[in-house]
């Protein structure tokens, strides 16, 4: 196990935060905590969000539970109706928030999450957030970038007169994990684009990460597993993912969602292809796999910078006696 380097802040509300690649074990271990320090998981999975997606997207439901209608959030001018599902009994908030037709932006989630968190404390209760999304983590846990770093104006009204791509080359110059961990969506949208590439470049000019207001006292755990033991559990998922049904699932969000931009929804381009013909069962589990391992990758890549987290090895034997008794006393020491 590694420690973490942050100084804790006390006066702040108490967020337990379990992150790590995908299928590294995340909500297992975090579904335990909640047991025993009373706690509800709020997740932090750019997939989950999503409205009919239980299969491609891996979420934890036991077979029978039913969404349970809790609050809604105002976003905009919009109105979004948070349910919560009880995974052995703790119940887990900000799945099937949103059709998978549209995109949660980090604005969204940040809001959305924000209300989750502050319902649960009000109850006495201990958030627990749960993911492999870093970018939603640290919207909840941290002031956004962009509220500290100036815009560059001058620099804009030249940018704007650029093509996606060459947008795209700017920041992978500046910062390729930044544009590694933007989304499908993200990476095509010039604005957006714009922001990354000044967010990074003051960060390089200014050798660090730009000043951040903590909102709570976070313990963060970092699960992980050694990438080939991660890489064999992908792919049993994967498999697992298949026989449990994806291919129908995909169908039914085809006919759902014409305008389905399905990138953002790990599976869905593979199965696609085995559907039109374009390749074998085989190949699209394949596929499929090599794009979760990939992703898998990425998610590493954003955790190792940040130095808040305390690593467990998943591979090891007694990591939830180990994590609960750190976590205890980070709790207790108050």
């Amino acid at each position: 196990m590694q420690k973490a380097s942050a100084t804790p802040d006390h006066h702040l509300p108490r967020v337990i935060i379990v992150c790590g690649p995908t299928a590294s074990g995340k909500t297992n271990l975090a579904v335990s905590l909640a047991k025993r320090f009373n706690g509800e998981l709020v997740s932090a999975d750019s997939r989950q969000i999503y409205k009919c997606t239980d299969i491609l997207s891996g979420k934890d439901i036991p077979s029978g539970a039913g969404a349970i209608p809790r609050k809604s959030v105002q976003y905009r001018d919009e109105e979004y109706a948070l349910v919560t599902y009880d995974i052995d009994t703790v119940p887990v908030w900000l799945y099937d928030v949103m059709t998978p037709d549209r995109q949660c932006s980090i604005s969204l989630y940040q809001s959305l999450a924000q209300t989750v968190i502050g319902d649960i404390a009000s109850r006495g209760k201990l958030p627990i957030i749960v993911g492999g999304a870093g970018l939603y983590i640290n919207a909840i846990v941290r002031t956004p970038e962009t509220i500290n770093i100036p815009p560059n104006l001058i620099a804009r009204d030249y940018r704007n007169t650029l093509t996606v791509e060459a947008l795209q080359d700017d920041l992978a110059a500046i910062s390729p994990d930044r544009l590694a961990m933007m989304n499908a969506s993200d990476r095509q949208n010039p604005r957006r684009l714009i922001r990354a590439i000044e967010i990074a470049q003051w960060q390089a000019e200014h050798k660090g990460e730009a000043p951040e207001t903590r909102r709570f006292d976070c313990f963060w755990v970092g699960i992980r597993r050694p990438i080939d033991a991660l890489s064999v559990r992908i792919r049993t998922r994967v498999k697992e993912r298949w026989d449990a049904g994806a291919v129908g699932e995909v169908k039914r969000l085809k006919v759902l969602y014409h305008a389905l931009p399905g990138a953002h929804l790990l599976g869905f381009v593979p199965i696609m292809k085995y559907i039109d013909g374009e390749v074998s069962e085989a190949e699209a589990k394949d596929l499929w796999t090599k794009d979760e391992i990939a992703y898998a990758k990425r998610q590493m890549v954003w955790f190792r910078r940040q130095k808040d987290i305390r690593w467990y090895d998943a591979e090891e034997k007694g990591i939830e006696r180990q994590v609960e008794k750190d976590v205890r006393q980070w709790y207790t020491n108050r």
